[in-house]
């Protein structure tokens, strides 16, 4: 960084400054020294940037030069220098005290000094700095291209580089992404997200947030898919040379980028190996070393259940916070299958974003994986019934409901056995009508418009299905038995 400061700038008779305020801030380090005549001129400048105007985006008022005072400085500029050439309105008292107050140097420049000389004098003092800048960005790339093929390596690297330790935060889920051993605190994730607020489609430039133990951490947008910020966080504030620490907000973007892309890719190959499981198509013998791959070795499980919408959700809070696991859509539900050991911490990440969820019991063998799948969505009944939350199948079950795949086909077959065998015999939709009609709330309409049939078809059917059960769809006992039937066998046939 230059070590040229706002002093030497003055004391160099031939560029004609003299300090009216602020005068005890004239160490402030100049690194770059810019015109701007907009009337917010600390959303253009950097920090370490030195404002030169000829006094157009000063405003008049009293209370508002105080501000403006106040917002250069908050924005870490070195100062602000000010054409002596009756352009600018009357300095007040006021913006004069707020300068001395903050110790932000107000410097006037004389008639006869152009601007562009100032700017070359503080170009000159920072080309000394470009040779370490250059050095320090191909640190920085090397850094990437010697990263073995982890998602933790290159924020280590960059943090040793830099000199505080980096973290990726996925504001819009509270998540920390490339996470390392040595994690954000839960507290600063939380003041970070409550900073960014409802600002998710643009997010703030810069964040400073003072953490507790005398921590302070400094939050940038990433160009990335996800909604994420990068956070430097140290003892000390963040010192970094503005144009390196845009190359270092590019790559550790790439990276979040990448990380995304390999794990859809995986999330494919795992759902795959996961409804192979469910359907019992694969062995237990083919899927058992599969499975060791991926983590599940030697090690029990169990499966969670939830609406399919947040099947994404889940994928990513998992996989951001290292846990293994499976994926896949089962019908109207999304599953995933973790070890043991961490299915409360899971449960407990994903409570705080999804309403509902079903815990299967604990197994061991590959075997009982869709016994699990079918005891995670009874759970998830019973959870939907009590009005959210997280049931555990070993502790909850929905009320009515079967709770073992025998009782579950005999309900089905009590009900719907003679609906199910004119079915097959037949070739018709009995079944998928009564399921759609009661689904639509016995709305006539909506149910011919989803079945793409006619009112009178629909009709047709539904007094077939009171013939053959003996029951009647304007009951509301026969219409609960149906619901009922209707959902054992979604879970007895794996469907639910």
């Amino acid at each position: 960084m230059s070590n040229l400061t706002v002093g030497d700038l003055v004391a160099m008779r031939q560029l004609a400054c003299s300090v009216v305020a602020g005068a005890a801030g004239v160490g402030r380090t100049v690194v770059w020294a810019h015109v701007c005549e907009l009337p917010d001129p600390w959303n253009w400048l950097s920090a370490d940037d030195l404002l030169m105007t000829t006094g157009m985006c000063l405003p008049a008022p009293a209370d508002e030069q105080k501000q403006f005072i106040r917002r250069l400085s908050e924005a870490g500029l070195a100062g602000i220098a000010i054409g002596d050439d009756l352009q600018a309105p009357p300095f007040t008292q006021d913006m004069l005290s707020a300068a001395d107050e903050l110790r932000f140097p107000v410097v006037t420049v004389g008639h006869a000094t152009p601007f562009a000389a100032i700017g070359r004098t503080v170009a000159i003092a920072a080309q000394s700095v470009q040779v370490s800048r250059i050095a320090r960005l191909s640190r920085l790339y090397d850094a990437t291209q010697a990263a073995p093929d982890d998602e933790t390596s290159l924020l280590g690297r960059l943090s040793a580089e830099l000199g505080h330790q980096l973290h990726v935060v996925d504001v819009e889920l509270g998540s920390e992404v490339l996470r390392d051993a040595y994690p954000l605190d839960d507290e600063l994730i939380a003041q970070l997200r409550s900073r960014v607020g409802g600002r998710l489609d643009r997010l703030p430039p810069r964040i400073a947030i003072d953490a507790a133990a005398g921590t302070t951490a400094t939050a940038f947008p990433l160009a990335s898919h996800r909604k994420c910020m990068l956070v430097a966080a140290g003892h000390t504030d963040l010192e970094v040379d503005a144009f390196v620490l845009l190359h270092a907000q590019s790559l550790v973007g790439v990276e979040v980028e990448r990380v995304t892309r390999e794990r859809e890719r995986t999330d494919v190959v795992r759902a795959e190996l996961l409804e192979q499981m469910v359907t019992g198509s694969i062995s237990a013998d083919a899927a058992t070393p599969r499975l060791g791959q991926l983590g599940f070795a030697d090690t029990g499980w169990c499966v969670i259940g939830f609406d399919a919408a947040r099947l994404q959700t889940a994928r990513t809070l998992i996989g951001d916070r290292g846990i293994p696991y499976l994926s896949c859509l089962v019908g109207e539900e999304g599953y995933v299958m973790i070890p043991s050991a961490d299915a409360d911490p899971a449960a407990d990440l994903l409570g705080h974003h999804i309403d509902s969820m079903g815990m299967s019991a604990r197994n061991a063998t590959t075997q009982r994986v869709p016994d699990s799948v079918r005891q995670a969505r009874w759970a998830l009944q019973a959870a939907r019934a009590a009005g959210g939350g997280l049931a555990e199948y070993s502790t909850a079950a929905p009320l009515f409901l079967p709770r073992t795949l025998t009782e579950a086909h005999f309900a089905t077959r009590a009900v719907l056995g003679k609906v199910i065998d004119y079915d097959a015999a037949h070739h018709s939709d009995l079944i998928e009508t009564l399921d759609v009609f009661l689904s639509m709330d016995r709305n006539w309409s909506a149910t011919a418009e989803k079945l793409v049939i006619h009112r009178q078809t629909l009709g047709y059917r539904l007094r077939k299905i009171e013939t053959l059960t003996g029951r009647s769809v304007k009951s509301s006992a026969d219409i609960a038995d149906f619901w009922m039937a209707l959902i054992a066998r979604r879970i007895s046939t794996g469907q639910a």
